[in-house]
């Protein structure tokens, strides 16, 4: 207990007051308690928002996964793009690895059927050691193809191969590459207009080879056009097609195509889009030409997937880089 001293002198004496002490240990006790209380909400508040930022955390790191462009050099439609964690996998085929995941932007011919060199003259195998591209004749010494198929490798590592319907094209006529010029607007990350140009070191000339011209108008949505090339022939596969393969596809509404990629891909004025049920292009016919009526009108970029629905296949537009194309090949 504790002992207080109180009062007043009263007859030369000083009373003294004891007082209990009970009352303040409970008073303190209480104070104690509730300092307690408020130091365990403010910690489990800490705890909750560390949660939430790694939570937020863990989203973006999964969304980034789920982009992987038809790319790859290998990747894109040339096995569709390596453009990822906003990579596209665009349409190509290395032989000697496996065909980029399902989940992947991807390029190929899906779908299709086989058809000769006779009915396509203008196609062209665009190859760098076991990875393949496709490619169009739009002059007799140059190839138009996909940007993604060939930006950051040397001229030397690139042979064209024209005039034959099989893939190991033991019948058709090699050429080597000179010099490659690259679309002004590409990049891997967004995809937009991938084009490129490849001078050979000879004309082209011999049977089944032939140039076609590049479109200057945008085909209409539901307009049918032709894709065709030798890339694998089904999302996940693991080889190039043997032969050449084609297929029919129809174009979509940009606005369609535009809302059907939000949050995959940016749909710009350099690409359109076309679909067909269980038809597309896939891993390694990146840089195949979209024709129609015997013009050049697009060219093999990139896709989520291969033929899947709800997202088709996107090509450039021969007519948005048809300006770009005339003025490099008139000035070198």
């Amino acid at each position: 207990m504790f002992c207080r001293i109180s009062g007043h002198k009263s007859r030369g004496k000083v009373i003294t007051t004891t007082v209990h002490s009970e009352m303040l240990w409970r008073w303190e006790y209480l104070i104690l308690g509730m300092l307690l209380l408020a130091e365990l909400t403010q910690l489990g508040e800490a705890v909750a928002t560390n949660k939430q930022r790694r939570n937020r955390r863990l989203r973006k790191a999964n969304g980034a996964k789920k982009l992987a462009g038809r790319k790859n050099g290998t990747g894109n439609r040339s096995n569709r793009n390596q453009a990822a964690g906003r990579k596209l996998n665009a349409k190509g085929v290395n032989q000697n690895k496996k065909a980029a995941t399902s989940s992947k932007i991807q390029s190929r011919i899906v779908g299709g059927t086989s058809t000769t060199i006779s009915t396509t003259p203008y196609i062209v195998q665009l190859r760098r050691g076991s990875n393949l591209c496709g490619g169009s004749i739009v002059e007799k010494q140059w190839i138009l193809t996909a940007a993604h198929c060939v930006k950051g490798y040397s001229a030397s590592d690139f042979t064209v191969r024209a005039g034959t319907t099989t893939l190991d094209g033991s019948d058709g006529v090699t050429r080597a590459v000179t010099s490659i010029h690259v679309a002004p607007k590409f990049t891997t990350k967004k995809m937009n207009m991938d084009a490129a140009l490849l001078k050979l070191n000879q004309t082209l000339t011999g049977t089944n080879i032939a140039t076609i011209s590049m479109g200057s108008y945008r085909p209409k949505a539901g307009a049918r056009v032709r894709i065709a090339g030798w890339g694998v022939t089904k999302e996940g596969g693991t080889t190039a097609s043997k032969t050449l393969q084609t297929a029919q596809v129809r174009v979509v509404r940009q606005q369609k195509c535009r809302k059907e990629y939000r949050g995959q891909a940016t749909i710009t004025k350099y690409m359109l889009c076309a679909r067909a049920a269980g038809k597309d292009s896939c891993s390694g016919d990146s840089g195949g030409p979209v024709t129609r009526n015997n013009t050049l009108l697009g060219i093999v970029s990139f896709g989520y997937g291969c033929a899947r629905a709800g997202y088709p296949g996107v090509y450039t537009a021969v007519s948005a880089i048809r300006q770009w194309a005339t003025k490099v090949m008139a000035n070198n």
